[in-house]
């Protein structure tokens, strides 16, 4: 079939297409479900669908009556449509023109409103700059107005101030002169007008003529020797009053004059070279000053402000210039300082700076009365800031600072001189009788005692680097006093061989001061921790953590173990006889046991029982036991080897030398207790290990070889340290079987079998 447009083209109808958007607003004006109005509509299609099989056209003649008539009434719509139109369009145009029209008188009448704003505003404009200028006029005239009145004020204050400079009208002056000062400062911006400036040169030369008869009147207050009248005292207090009025510059003037009028007799005492200006007069200027202050309550506290803080100020000018003072002085005295001196005073110095600075603070709590704005000091305090009370603190005491290295250096000096000085005066013996604590050098309790001093020194100066320097002085003579000790005992020589008892020999008055160098250095260790103790408690955490006495105590303690070690060599040298007779006895052919100890071991017995006692009198309890632990561990052992020294042991006499062993074992239990002491269970334990060193000795010799296999493993086993050699040349052994028997012993620890059959193999040869 051929497409719509074309058909009705063929069939002499035009086809009438509409725009998108055309389409879519007469849709929204006429809405309608007509599909002849579709603008897609497609007549072939909408006839199809009326028509669609043969038995439908029937219809058609019924179906063109309607469109007919349709067609019909559309067209008498729209001719009904056109007339209306027709008709409203000439109404149309004559609204148009009646609406041009009103537009036209709308704009003429919008120009003249605009014409009258403009000359409106103009008018404004006029009207506003007439009232502008009568506001600047009445401005001007109330400036001028007030001007006057206040130059009228001036004129009759400055008048009336005159009258009352001239009059000594002080207190009313200076309320005045207040005025007057304000009155002034209004009139800042009119210089070059001559009334003005004569009134501020007339106000001038009464401030000056002011200050002048001020000063006048203090001056006079200065010459009289007595305490000022009453009267005097409200004239003043108004001076004072006027000085407040003239500002911080005079009134800093007027308390320089107070400071210098006050301190000319201080000055002329105190300066160096004067009648008290040495550093040992150095706390009679902390006197002077206390006296000052004490006048001045009594007389001057009445007659200036509070606010002034005159006695701070007083203070710190006296600090300023006994800072000089003493600055000086020092200077002077580098070379022939006394430390004692320098000290005192440094002390008396530190004291009175803590002494006024808890004055001041205290007074400084509450704020004063009057106006504050604070009078500065000569010493350089700021105008319009109250003079601070901290500034007292190291005011004067800093002078001291550069010479801190100096004390030090006498201290050392003077601490060396004394102790030198004790040296050559020690004798080095100490009482015969006595508790054993107060047995000790004389030398030793006076190092404490100028020691105590020296730290006493120190610490009222409250410096810790100070104290800190002294520390290692007084470590420094305590290691060279220590070292001198050590110097005064006897060197005792050593042999070779360690069971050779080393020569040591000590009469009485030797033992004696040998014991009283032990109990020194105990005292010189207890109270140089003391000491130490001391020195961190008064200082702070910084320098306090640094302070350790513990190497200087170790020195002491090793003389401390020197002297035992001397004492217990001394005893052992008694022994020796003892123990040289008892390798000379025939122990082999010995046939039976005595019934008492042998002579040897009675010797020995009877040489400690003899020494004990001494040193029970001149050691302290603790040092004897001490005395006893190091006699057992070095005279056991030496026993030992004078026993190998013996040539050959036979069964009898080794039971003899067991019989000794046991009385030499209850000696050495007792020792503790002949020395004025008490034995403790390890000192018990102690003996019975070291005699039993000795007892396996003999044990071993009294052993059949059959059974010395057995004896000398169990002994290893147990740890018990033993000389197979020695112990073999005491059974009697020849020297070759000796030495195979201890290359046996010696493979026993790497093949435990082999070396038992060889050791057993090898007594049987032997025997």
């Amino acid at each position: 079939a051929r497409p719509p447009t074309r058909a009705l083209e063929a069939a002499g109808v035009a086809a009438m297409m509409y725009s998108p958007a055309l389409e879519a607003a007469l849709r929204d004006v006429v809405p309608s479900t007509d599909p002849l109005d579709a603008p897609d509509f497609n007549p072939i299609s909408y006839i199809n669908k009326l028509f669609p099989n043969e038995e439908s056209l029937s219809s058609a003649d019924t179906v063109s009556s309607e469109l007919q008539e349709k067609m019909t009434a559309l067209e008498e719509e729209i001719l009904q449509t056109v007339r209306q139109q027709t008709t409203a369009g000439s109404h149309a145009r004559k609204d148009l023109e009646s609406g041009k029209a009103a537009m036209r008188d709308l704009f003429e009448k919008m120009h003249d409103i605009k014409a009258k704003a403009e000359r409106s505003q103009q008018m404004v404009h006029e009207i506003c700059r007439d009232i502008k200028s009568l506001d600047y006029a009445k401005r001007h005239l109330t400036q001028t107005i007030t001007a006057l009145k206040r130059l009228q004020m001036l004129v009759t204050a400055t008048e009336q101030l005159s009258v009352m400079a001239r009059e000594r009208m002080y207190a009313e002056a200076a309320n005045l002169l207040h005025a007057v000062t304000q009155l002034l400062a209004h009139f800042q911006g009119y210089a070059g007008i001559k009334k003005v400036d004569a009134l501020r040169e007339q106000v001038g030369e009464i401030r000056d003529a002011l200050r002048t008869q001020v000063f006048e009147d203090f001056n006079r207050l200065s010459a009289q020797e007595v305490n000022p009248h009453p009267s005097q005292i409200e004239t003043l207090l108004g001076a004072c009053a006027v000085v407040d009025a003239l500002g911080a510059d005079v009134r800093r003037e007027m308390i320089a004059w107070f400071c210098n009028w006050q301190f000319a007799p201080y000055k002329h005492a105190f300066q160096p070279y004067g009648d008290a200006g040495s550093l040992d007069k150095t706390e009679l200027r902390y006197g002077w000053h206390r006296q000052l202050l004490r006048q001045y309550d009594e007389s001057f506290v009445s007659l200036f402000p509070a606010a002034w803080r005159v006695a701070l100020v007083v203070t710190i000018e006296f600090s300023a210039i006994s800072h000089k003072h003493l600055e000086e002085i020092l200077d002077q005295s580098r070379g022939s300082l006394d430390v004692a001196v320098l000290t005192h005073a440094l002390q008396k110095t530190v004291e009175f700076e803590k002494e006024m600075h808890a004055r001041f603070t205290a007074e400084s709590l509450e704020p004063p009365p009057g106006p504050a704005d604070g009078a500065a000091s000569p010493a350089g305090a700021g105008a319009g800031k109250p003079p601070d009370p901290e500034a007292l603190l190291g005011s004067i005491s800093a002078c001291f600072d550069s010479y801190m290295s100096i004390y030090v250096s006498l201290e050392d000096k003077n601490i060396g001189e004394a102790v030198g000085k004790l040296l050559v005066d020690e004798t080095w013996a100490a009482a015969s009788t006595g508790r054993p604590d107060s047995r000790v050098f004389n030398s030793s309790k006076e190092l404490f005692i100028a020691l105590k001093r020296s730290f006493k020194r120190g610490t009222a100066l409250q410096m810790d680097n100070v104290l800190f320097e002294l520390y290692k002085v007084w470590a420094k003579h305590l290691r060279a006093y220590a070292k001198k000790v050590q110097e005064q005992l006897h060197a005792v020589g050593q042999p070779a061989e360690v069971s050779i008892t080393p020569s040591c020999h000590l009469d009485l008055p030797q033992q004696q001061m040998v014991c009283a160098a032990v109990n020194t250095c105990k005292y010189c260790h207890e109270t140089t921790g003391q000491l130490g103790e001391s020195i961190s408690k008064a200082m702070g955490s910084e320098h306090a953590s640094k302070v350790d006495m513990g190497a200087v105590q170790d020195e002491f303690q090793s003389v401390v173990t020197s002297g035992i070690k001397l004492l217990v060599s001394a005893l052992e040298t008694r022994l020796t006889p003892a123990q040289v007779a008892m390798t000379k006895i025939k122990w082999d052919v010995m046939e039976e046991m005595g019934e008492d100890t042998s002579p040897y071991m009675s010797e020995v017995a009877a040489k400690v029982r003899e020494m004990m006692p001494q040193l029970g009198e001149s050691l302290l309890p603790l040092y004897v036991k001490f005395f006893c632990d190091k006699f057992v561990q070095s005279f056991v052992p030496r026993l030992i080897g004078y026993i190998y020294r013996c040539k050959r042991i036979g069964e009898v006499g080794a039971q003899q030398m067991q019989a000794d062993l046991g009385t030499l074992k209850a000696t050495l239990l007792e020792l503790p207790a002949l020395g004025q002491s008490s034995a403790s269970a390890m000192y018990a334990k102690l003996v019975a290990k070291e005699v039993a060193a000795a007892e396996h000795v003999l044990k071993l010799v009294l052993t059949p070889e059959e059974l010395l296999e057995e004896t000398v493993a169990e002994m290893d086993r147990t740890g018990v340290k033993i000389d197979l050699g020695k112990i073999l040349e005491l059974k009697g052994l020849k020297k070759a079987d000796t030495e195979r028997i201890v290359e046996a012993y010696n493979m026993m620890h790497t093949s435990a079998s082999e070396g038992g059959k060889k050791i057993k193999k090898l007594f049987n040869l032997g025997t």
